[in-house]
C-alpha cells in the first residue's frame, strides 16, 4: 500500500478543496481561508490550490508534498515530476 492511500488521498490529479480538508483533517472554512492565503501570498503560504475558472482544485502532489513535508509548494515554480504514478498515466495527455 502506497502512503497516499494511507493517507486516504483520493487517486484523482486533482482534488476538491472539502476533499483536501478531509486528507489534512481540518474544517471545510480552513481549508478555504488557507486556500486564500496562498492565493494572496502568490504562493509562499497556503494550501496549494489551482484555479479553473471560479472552481478551486489542489493538485494530488502538492497536498502530499505539504502533508508529507510541511513545505507549500509555490506551483508556478514547480518542476513537473519526470514520472507519472501509475493511477495518473493516461489520465492526462501531454500532447
Amino acid at each position: 500500500m502506497d502512503s497516499s492511500a494511507m493517507l486516504g488521498v483520493p487517486a484523482t490529479p486533482v482534488l476538491t478543496v472539502e476533499e483536501a480538508a478531509s486528507v489534512l483533517r481540518i474544517g471545510r472554512s480552513l481549508a478555504y481561508q488557507l486556500a486564500q492565503e496562498y492565493d494572496a501570498s502568490g504562493g509562499v503560504s497556503g494550501l496549494p490550490v489551482v484555479r479553473f475558472g471560479g472552481c478551486l482544485r489542489v493538485p494530488r502532489w502538492a497536498l502530499l508534498e505539504l502533508a508529507h513535508c510541511g513545505r507549500v509548494v509555490r506551483l508556478c515554480d514547480a518542476t513537473v515530476p519526470s514520472e507519472l504514478p501509475a493511477d495518473v498515466e493516461g489520465a492526462v495527455d501531454v500532447d
